[in-house]
């Protein structure tokens, strides 16, 4: 670890034995100051927990002064001692600024009550300073020491809860089932509590990450053979609309919502995500942010088996194979509005902003190419059918 320069070495042997004599009082007025200045510690330093910081504190006190002693840095079995602070104080529950500022305190403190016993025992300014330099680096030290402690055991459970996070949604994807109180047990040791519904979002991409850090929601997220999908809580509740419209428009991604499910139909709500988020990619649903199976469950039900759409698409658009593409691409246009608008010219007209005679013209070819399918209620769904499978 690279550090500023040991300033210790320049400091007598009195005034490491003026300090060692009061070492006692001198943890006392750390952990004082620690106590009043950082609420955090004040209930803490003051009960049974308090005991491992402050043999801490002496423990590294004491390091400092058989080190300047020796002319040596202090061992490392002090670095250790401090890195193990660092992860009791993750596991507490405390947070990292919050330590970051109680050393900053305890450091202070330390090096005003060693000054105080340096200046009463007639010590020089200038071994004052050295003193007070060499607190400030070792205190560096120990910082760094207690910090990486801390983040050494914050990685370790993050990735520990992430494990457990891809068990549970294993669990609740699961197409055979699950027993309930393995997954009550699986939730609550992820720290996801199970809600009393959920919606899975089908993603087009191998990784749901882009979409899940834009989304202010805690969901699960992963991915398989079929790409990624994202396990999203109460998807129905007040304002999670917008949320995800939000985050699906920021992430840039296709993606579809399943229907809103109890939690043991998770794999219901996936599989018709995932049917709806082809059909947005066939152009048979418009794509949404997200698109959603429940507004398109008709379209869903005709066309999910690809091949017998693509087969009646086949059939009934036959007739306008052999038209040239941009004459083909106009008359599929028009009879898509001639559809959508119940067969009213003002209405379609303004929909493809042409003049009413035009439309009455290509009404006239399309009645030719396609003869009696215009005439008849079963003609016209199946056309229209056709056109919404070739995303027409």
């Amino acid at each position: 670890m690279e550090t500023r320069s040991w300033a210790a070495e320049a400091l007598p042997s009195e005034a490491v034995s003026v300090v060692r004599a009061e070492v006692g009082a001198l943890v006392n007025g750390v952990v004082a100051a620690v106590r009043a200045e950082n609420p955090v510690y004040a209930d803490v330093l003051g009960g049974p927990e308090g005991i491992g910081i402050r043999l801490g504190i002496e423990q590294a006190i004491r390091a400092f002064l058989d080190a300047v002693e020796r002319g040596e840095r202090p061992t490392g079995e002090t670095a250790e001692v401090w890195r193990r602070l660092g992860e009791v104080e993750f596991q507490s529950g405390r947070g990292l600024e919050a330590l970051r500022a109680a050393f900053r305190t305890g450091t202070r403190a330390a090096w005003r009550g060693a000054a105080d016993l340096a200046a009463e025992a007639g010590i020089t300014a200038s071994l004052v300073i050295s003193l007070a330099e060499a607190i400030f680096v070792y205190s560096d030290e120990l910082a760094s020491d207690v910090v990486e402690g801390y983040l050494r055991v914050q990685s370790d459970e993050a990735g520990e809860r992430e494990r457990r996070r891809r068990r549970l949604a294993a669990l609740l994807l699961d197409p055979a089932g699950h027993d309930p109180e393995a997954l009550e047990r699986a939730a609550s040791l992820a720290r996801w509590p199970l809600p009393r519904a959920l919606a899975v979002l089908a993603i087009a991409a191998d990784s749901p990450a882009a979409l899940s850090r834009q989304l202010a929601v805690d969901a699960l997220a992963g991915a398989d053979a079929e790409g990624a999908w994202l396990i999203v809580p109460d998807a129905d509740g007040p304002g999670r609309g917008g949320v995800l419209r939000s985050a699906a428009a920021a992430a840039g991604v296709a993606s579809a919502l399943g229907p809103t499910v109890g939690v043991h139909e998770a794999p219901r709500s996936l599989r018709w995500a995932r049917s709806t988020l082809t059909l947005v990619q066939r152009g048979a649903i418009p794509p949404g942010a997200p698109a959603r199976a429940a507004d398109h469950l008709a379209t869903l039900i005709v066309l999910h088996d690809h091949e017998l759409s693509e087969a009646l698409a086949a059939r009934r658009l036959a007739p306008f194979d052999n038209l040239t593409e941009l004459e083909r691409a106009r008359l599929l246009e028009t009879l898509q509005a001639w559809l959508d608008h119940q067969r009213h010219t003002p209405d379609i007209a303004a929909a493809l902003h042409v003049h009413p005679q035009t439309v009455r013209y290509r009404v006239r070819q399309l009645h030719e190419l396609l003869g009696d399918a215009l005439d008849t209620p079963e003609g016209r769904f199946e056309l229209a059918l056709a056109l919404r499978a070739r995303g027409g």
